[in-house]
């Protein structure tokens, strides 16, 4: 039997952020736990558009974190300047036209994203922009490559990119199945403790332009970098903390808590 090089995934968190290049090249900022709308990605890398997120601030809009006030915004958009009512919308969304109407609208308009130009009529304040250039998820796992790729590969709809890493000496059996990695389009690596981190499949790259789930993992993992943070709250797995064996957690360096109160289950 091999021997692993982690004992924990934790373990495995702040070697792959050191070296986040490997999976994804140029700048980016990393974060974890950023939940999405199809599970919480181990380590999110987001290279972004550093001017709209300037604006955003300096404008006094908020960040749109909540999957209702995204899909809005988005439907809005594509009515141009046109103003439209949330009938018109409900058409559209999965929402009532009075859920939209009592809650997101005006919490929308709170936040100084829309406004509403006469009774029953709204349009956005300005044309939304995308916070992120690009977005890669990365599922960690020591040896569990088959319920990793499952997760890699939904955390993928709200990515460009989706990456599962492997401890190294449990990298054979998924390396095995390349192509399923491959048809997939989610990127395969391993992890060694001293010798870093090897590409063994890469991912095809999706630009995933106005998709309701990437834009809402960029705004939320926009929301923390705002914040000055890296990680959300962090979840229990039944019921116990796996944080790392050994030296610090990075999800903790700066505003990630435990979220007592619940079990999330991995």
């Amino acid at each position: 039997m091999p021997t692993a090089q982690f004992k924990r995934e934790a373990d495995m968190l702040a070697p792959i952020a050191k070296q986040a290049d490997q999976l994804m090249p140029g700048s980016s900022n990393t974060f974890f736990e950023v939940q999405t709308t199809s599970g919480i990605p181990d380590i999110v890398f987001c290279d972004f558009n550093k001017s709209a997120v300037r604006r955003r601030k300096v404008n006094g809009k908020s960040f749109i974190t909540d999957l209702s006030d995204m899909c809005v915004t988005l439907a809005l958009k594509g009515f141009g300047a046109e103003t439209i009512t949330a009938s018109a919308l409900a058409e559209r969304l999965p929402w009532s036209a009075k859920y939209i109407s009592s809650t997101v609208l005006p919490r929308l308009a709170e936040h100084g994203h829309v406004e509403k130009e006469r009774r029953g009529h709204w349009r956005l304040v300005s044309e939304f922009e995308s916070l992120a250039r690009r977005i890669c998820t990365i599922e960690v796992k020591i040896r569990d490559w088959r319920g990793g790729y499952g997760q890699a590969l939904r955390h993928g709809t709200s990515a460009d990119e989706a990456w599962l890493v492997l401890d190294c000496a449990f990298g054979g059996p998924a390396s095995a199945h390349e192509e399923w990695f491959q048809r997939a389009g989610v990127g395969l690596a391993t992890l060694h403790a001293t010798d870093g981190i090897n590409r063994v499949v890469a991912p095809k790259v999706r630009r995933r332009a106005q998709s309701v789930y990437r834009e809402l993992l960029a705004e939320r993992a926009a929301n923390l970098y705002a914040e000055g943070k890296v990680s959300d709250s962090i979840g229990l797995v039944f019921g116990a903390d796996l944080t790392t064996s050994t030296g610090p957690d990075p999800r903790r360096s700066s505003g990630g808590e435990l979220r007592s109160g619940r079990e999330a289950a991995r």
